[in-house]
């Protein structure tokens, strides 16, 4: 990365931290109208569960189903992706801005067609959030099915919907809320890296590709960690020496990876100038120089950090020199067990 790079990609961090603390007011939000909706499913059980006969359990087991997906319904709708999506883009634009370039923003249809058909995983957010309407109605119904088979009191039943802290019973819904907590998450990375891949791509004239920045501490898994530095053109083909194909974060749950730009240089924009010395970035270990690798960062670290982070077989295999971090994937990005690797070697 040339000095510009680097300094677009220290406004794309401090953009982070908002995006972090914008990501736990959208978490709190969210997991008070799951609580609003265990508090109503809870007053549906005293009230409707007064005999345990089939038909009368039937007709309120319908009765909470409907509950449950109209409250999933209503966390979707809090989440305001198109605007999460104009900020970012603005963000990037900023960004790039800051470097002295003038850049153009995506049009509004560019903006309408992100959103909808945005991915996560190879899936749709809105099947994403049918999935943990469908799994909480299931461990709810089941739930309460085992309670009345097991002649349950009302209050055993309720208990084991709601838990108690007194007797310290988990909710079952206490799943249901920590789900949906990461998917809020993921759902705002994903809206903001695909918010400013559509700034990088509309901007082509002087930015040529995207670089992955992972985040250089402890927290970071082996996958983000190898493809830390990776870079790929703005058409996701692998350029500088990146070998795994192209991917946009998030990877995995709680991923906080981020693309940032790759532009091109003076001379192939057609001026005559060499390009800036990189200076420094963040770290577990303060500013570092903001070239060094992930693999040069964990150098620095204790055998112990390295051991927690990519795991004491693959660790082992890494000091001893028998494998480089980018080796630790397959050309897709997935980690390579240690069996695979031991055996390429």
């Amino acid at each position: 990365m040339n000095k510009a790079d680097l300094i677009i990609a220290d406004n794309i961090t401090r953009n982070q931290i908002l995006l972090e603390r914008f990501t736990a007011g959208e978490k709190n939000r969210v997991i008070e109208i799951l609580l609003k909706m265990q508090t109503e499913l809870k007053m549906k059980l005293q009230n409707g569960l007064t005999d345990y006969g089939k038909a009368r359990v039937k007709k309120l087991l319908a009765q909470c189903t409907e509950t449950i997906k109209e409250y999933y319904s209503g966390v979707q709708q809090e989440l305001d992706l198109t605007g999460l999506a104009k900020h970012e883009m603005t963000a990037t634009q900023k960004a790039i801005a800051s470097v002295g370039l003038d850049i153009s923003m995506p049009t509004s249809s560019v903006l309408k067609a992100m959103v909808s058909d945005t991915l996560l995983q190879g899936a749709p957010l809105k099947d994403w959030w049918a999935k943990q309407s469908e799994d909480t109605i299931f461990q709810f119904n089941a739930a309460v099915r085992q309670g009345v088979a097991q002649s349950e009191t009302l209050q055993q039943i309720i208990t084991r919907v709601v838990g108690s802290v007194k007797k310290g019973i988990p909710s079952i819904l206490d799943v249901s809320r920590r789900n949906a907590s990461t998917l809020v998450h993921d759902s705002i990375m994903q809206i903001a890296n695909n918010a400013a891949l559509a700034v990088y791509r509309e901007n082509s004239d002087v930015v040529k590709g995207v670089h992955w920045l992972a985040t250089f501490d402890s927290h970071t898994c082996v996958r983000c960690a190898a493809l830390s530095g990776s870079e790929w053109d703005l058409n996701g083909k692998p350029i500088n020496g990146t070998t795994q194909q192209f991917n946009i974060p998030p990877l995995h749950p709680n991923d906080r990876c981020k693309l940032t730009s790759v532009l091109k240089t003076f001379r192939e924009i057609g001026v005559d100038v060499d390009e800036m010395k990189p200076g420094t970035r963040a770290s577990d270990l303060g500013q570092i120089p903001a070239d060094t690798s992930f693999s040069a960062f964990l150098k620095r670290h204790s055998v112990e950090y390295q051991d927690d982070l990519l795991g004491n077989g693959r660790a082992k295999l890494w000091r001893a020199k028998k494998i480089t971090m980018n080796q630790m994937l397959d050309f897709s990005g997935r980690p390579l067990t240690l069996a695979e690797l031991q055996a390429a070697i």
